[in-house]
């Protein structure tokens, strides 16, 4: 069911988001589709997976990644890392993994993704 709700609305990424077409954006978000970051969401873990869950913070966490769209709809989410992970070693493997569910444009179009840093809570 998650695949058939988080997913891009325009999966060949044809049209230029509106926002991304005034002057203030272009040319410096050319062939943007997208924006990705990762999250660490506190967590309560066995005491034999505590290591592998404290990362810099030096609490248990879980990292996650999402990816959203420009009108901020998530088109792809990658949970249940430790928290001691990287978040590059998390986005190499979702390439890797789920190269056919990760939304990217069309063989030979040129595109980017800005990362931005979005910081929330959950209570655990």
């Amino acid at each position: 069911m998650a695949v058939d709700i988080i997913r891009p609305s325009d999966p060949e990424f044809r049209v230029v988001h509106d926002r991304l077409r005034d002057a203030r954006f272009a040319p410096h978000f050319d062939g943007c589709i997208g924006a990705i970051d990762g999250s660490h969401i506190p967590v309560i873990v066995p005491n034999g997976e505590i290591v592998n869950h404290v990362g810099r913070h030096g609490y248990p966490t879980q990292n996650i990644m999402a990816v959203c769209d420009f009108d901020m709809r998530f088109t792809s989410i990658v949970v249940g890392w430790p928290g001691s992970a990287h978040d590059t070693r998390i986005f190499r493997y979702t390439l890797v993994k789920y190269a056919d569910r990760f939304p990217h444009p069309p063989i030979g179009i040129h595109f980017i993704y800005m990362c931005i840093k979005i910081s929330f809570y959950l209570p655990c």
